[in-house]
């Protein structure tokens, strides 16, 4: 598994050299790392690796580095930068946005996300979603989330956002896409579990930038599932 580094200023690739030093110790993991240097020619080559750590100091290179990410979605890219309001710039683009200063448990976190995604969507699987015209090829892998709105349903993904009005009514798209690991956390939304970040009170964080409303009622059995999931994820690391 190839990663690389692109700081563009922060100064800090000896920092993540360490960090991934660590972790290939305590993951008995093999990665080939390099350093890249900040200019265009070497941001190209980060589209030959599966990992890129990008470290940006200046908002002036928001829209470049956000373009790179729209046309290389097969790279984990990790957004690495002081100010969070960051990972909303990337949004539905990078894989994940770690602020500084960096923390160890939550670059560990990200850098697990990344390694299973990589080695556990070899092969993806595609559903079909009928509607009164056609059918909707989709692969639940690329899916945020699934929001009831009036009578349409919005489905969030990687490549942007559709509309679907179709026959499935929130509940029959619950029950068809829970073997992915699809749950409900408020009648409204329906969302993968894979693309959950974090939960804080009654907010779900998705890696998107999107914050989808949890339910209190739905809260203790929700958590409940999502950490079972957490757990599964990590005996197959």
């Amino acid at each position: 598994m190839k990663i690389a580094i692109y700081d563009t200023g922060l100064s800090i690739s000896d920092q993540i050299l360490k960090l991934l030093d660590k972790y290939i110790r305590m993951r008995d993991i093999n990665f080939n790392i390099c350093n890249l240097s900040n200019s265009d020619c070497q941001l190209s080559l980060i589209c030959k690796v599966d990992i890129a750590f990008i470290c940006i100091d200046s908002s002036s290179q928001i829209e470049m580095l956000r373009k790179f990410c729209l046309n290389n979605s097969k790279c984990k890219i990790i957004i690495v930068a002081y100010i969070p309001d960051y990972r909303y710039a990337f949004q539905f683009h990078a894989f994940d946005f770690i602020s500084l200063p960096i923390c160890e448990k939550n670059f560990f976190h990200t850098l697990d996300d990344a390694v299973y995604y990589l080695t556990h969507t070899s092969v993806e699987t595609t559903v079909a979603l009928r509607t009164p015209f056609e059918t909707l090829n989709i692969k639940p892998a690329k899916i945020y989330y699934f929001e009831r709105c009036d009578r349409k349903i919005v489905i969030s993904t990687i490549q942007g956002e559709y509309i679907y009005i179709g026959r499935y009514t929130m509940k029959e798209l619950t029950q068809k896409f829970k073997p992915y690991n699809f749950e409900c956390p408020h009648k409204s939304f329906l969302v993968n579990l894979r693309h959950l970040k974090y939960i804080k009170g009654f907010d779900i964080y998705m890696s998107s930038g999107a914050i989808i409303p949890l339910a209190q009622k739905r809260t203790v059995e929700f958590k409940a599932t999502y950490n079972k999931y957490i757990e599964k994820r990590f005996d197959l690391i």
